[in-house]
């Protein structure tokens, strides 16, 4: 751990690890509850907070999919976008919390764009039960 300060007398503890995903890279991910998934390990979306990113062990994700069935909780993301190899689906009902030591290979280019990443929360909120999702 690295001891950061902001300036005044706050002092935070930094989790010090080569990985430190920010929110919308996409990472190769080994999803530890599917272990006879062919796929593994598969991509996903780191969706916390960059912050929370930095101090914690873990990290938010959103994993994807290249199969592409229609769903209120499902975004899609073209091909290239944020590094993603083919048109996928972002499946935000299965967002995970996955520990940092999971995240295989990344990230795999720029960060998705914000309106996609906005949908993405969108899908979120919905796979949550929220009723008023604007």
């Amino acid at each position: 751990m690295e001891r950061t300060s902001n300036g005044g007398s706050e002092v935070h503890l930094a989790i010090v690890t080569s990985k430190n995903p920010k929110k919308g890279e996409v990472w190769y991910v080994r999803f530890p509850n599917q272990p006879f998934d062919p796929h593994q390990p598969r991509t996903a979306i780191i969706v916390s907070r960059d912050a929370r990113n930095l101090y914690a062990s873990d990290v938010m994700v959103v994993p994807t999919s290249s199969n592409i069935q229609p769903s209120d909780t499902y975004v899609v993301i073209p091909a290239k976008e944020g590094g993603i190899p083919h048109r996928s689906v972002a499946k935000c009902d299965q967002i995970a919390t996955v520990d940092k030591t999971l995240l295989v290979r990344g990230p795999l280019g720029d960060r998705i764009n914000p309106s996609l990443m906005w949908e993405i929360h969108h899908g979120i909120r919905i796979a949550l039960g929220e009723t008023r999702v604007p």
